[in-house]
């Protein structure tokens, strides 16, 4: 069972209004669509109701509360604006109850929130099960859950990120993902932080397969500078055994 790692969002046009269910100022709690089902995506995916059902109960607020609410897919502290209390699917959607810490990112969402300036959200998730059937659609069946997004702008699929992928920023993800991949492993963390150490990890595989991807559709048919094969290879050798190492861990 292949585990990839992704984000859907869920854009104002499909959603209306109802993508904020609601706000609630003086609880400081939202109430917001995370997710639908049922519905073929932009990706060729779609997600059954019953793909949720192991992950919220197992890492949802009734099971080890290992879910996240965060901004803009930022696995970092200063960045998570709390936990749902209450997650779970009605009719076609994932909803999510999330009291928003006192934070000065928390205070900025609930004032967005509030004034209607954020009605988009992503989720950020691992696929575990799924099929292809006969016309390329792609049935997700169970997928483990991280977290879900309060986004400003979801992806347009108009404009993919091309140029931003450099080599540079494959060194930089490659550099973070060992700093990371050592400290999951051997630090003494909180769940609360090896969580996000572990949304964070599964971001960058994914940016890194990404960077690959792109690369192989952009780059031209001959290079015009001669390229160090061996070195490529070595280093994608690392980054891969550090991906099977990270995989491994992971496992469910």
């Amino acid at each position: 069972m292949k585990k990839e790692f992704q984000y859907k969002d869920i854009f104002n046009l499909d959603m209306g209004p109802d993508a904020i269910l609601d706000v609630d100022t003086t609880q400081r709690r939202v109430k917001a669509v995370w997710a639908r089902c049922g519905n073929v995506d932009l990706d060729n995916d779609v997600i059954i109701p019953e793909a949720f059902t192991k992950t919220i109960k197992e890492r949802g607020p009734m099971g080890k509360n290992l879910i996240w609410s965060l901004v803009d897919h930022e696995a970092e502290m200063e960045m998570a604006i709390g936990k749902p209390e209450e997650l779970y699917i009605e009719n076609d959607m994932l909803i999510a109850v999330t009291p928003v810490v006192m934070t000065e990112t928390g205070e900025n969402i609930m004032k967005m929130y509030d004034a209607g300036l954020i009605n988009q959200h992503s989720i950020g998730f691992a696929t575990i099960n799924s099929d292809v059937d006969k016309n390329g659609v792609r049935t997700i069946r169970e997928l483990k859950l991280y977290e879900g997004s309060a986004v400003l702008w979801a992806a347009n699929p108009e404009t993919p990120t091309l140029a931003v992928k450099s080599e540079l920023k494959k060194e930089n993800l490659q550099d973070r993902l060992r700093k990371l991949l050592k400290a999951f492993k051997g630090g003494r963390f909180t769940d609360e932080t090896f969580s996000l150490i572990e949304i964070e990890i599964k971001r960058i595989q994914a940016e890194l397969m990404e960077i690959e991807v792109v690369k192989e559709f952009t780059l031209p048919a001959q290079a015009v500078e001669p390229i160090n094969e061996e070195k490529e290879v070595k280093e994608d050798e690392v980054i891969l055994k550090k991906l099977t190492e990270l995989n491994n861990l992971f496992k469910s």
